[in-house]
């Protein structure tokens, strides 16, 4: 917790070093996430391969733009999952990227910047194993582009961790380990009020 709050000041104060910016907006955001992680299971009974499967990303979008630049942070709710013989694996995150970016041709945009992410839960959805630990913080960076048409923006980004991310889990006397790489395709839509 206390490293979360470290990583909201953070983000709140690159915004507020903005406040003579020549514009800032504010938005919801909502869209699919596409994991394609290279992670496995590692237990007694051998290691298997991950397969990335589709989920969801909502939150909050904030722009501040200046001189022909804009610095955009989020806060995003993030729920993807990693597929394996012995089951799914839900992940839940909180993630702020924090993008560089800039507009042309009217429309379009394109940024690059770095995602801090604070992971809270991974949960087995079968048998009756117990997640005994996991990694909590990873970094990452983000790349993308997109259009605005009025209020509405469209994004399509790339998102990879820079380190991998382990999960221990318990099934009676018996420990599983699962170790991944996060690495997305982001496909959303926000509404900018």
């Amino acid at each position: 917790i206390t490293h979360m709050k470290k990583i909201l000041f953070t983000a709140l104060a690159v915004v507020s070093s903005f406040v003579s910016a020549q514009g800032i907006d504010f938005g919801a955001k909502a869209g699919v996430v596409f994991n394609a992680n290279d992670g496995f299971w590692e237990g007694m009974d051998g290691v298997s391969k991950a397969e990335g499967s589709t989920g969801f990303q909502v939150g909050a979008v904030l722009r501040a733009r200046f001189a022909g630049f804009y610095v955009q942070p989020e806060l995003l709710y993030t729920q993807t999952s990693n597929e394996y013989n012995k089951g799914k694996v839900k992940k839940k995150s909180m993630d702020i990227p924090v993008g560089v970016g800039k507009r042309f041709l009217g429309i379009a945009h394109a940024q690059i910047g770095p995602t801090f992410s604070y992971y809270f839960e991974d949960k087995l959805d079968v048998g009756n194993f117990v997640n005994a630990s996991q990694d909590q913080f990873g970094l990452g960076f983000h790349i993308g582009g997109g259009v605005q048409i009025k209020n509405l923006m469209f994004d399509l980004r790339y998102q990879k961790g820079f380190g991998k991310l382990t999960s221990e889990f318990v099934q009676g006397s018996t420990k599983y380990q699962t170790e991944n790489t996060p690495q997305n395709i982001n496909l959303s839509v926000t509404y900018l009020f």
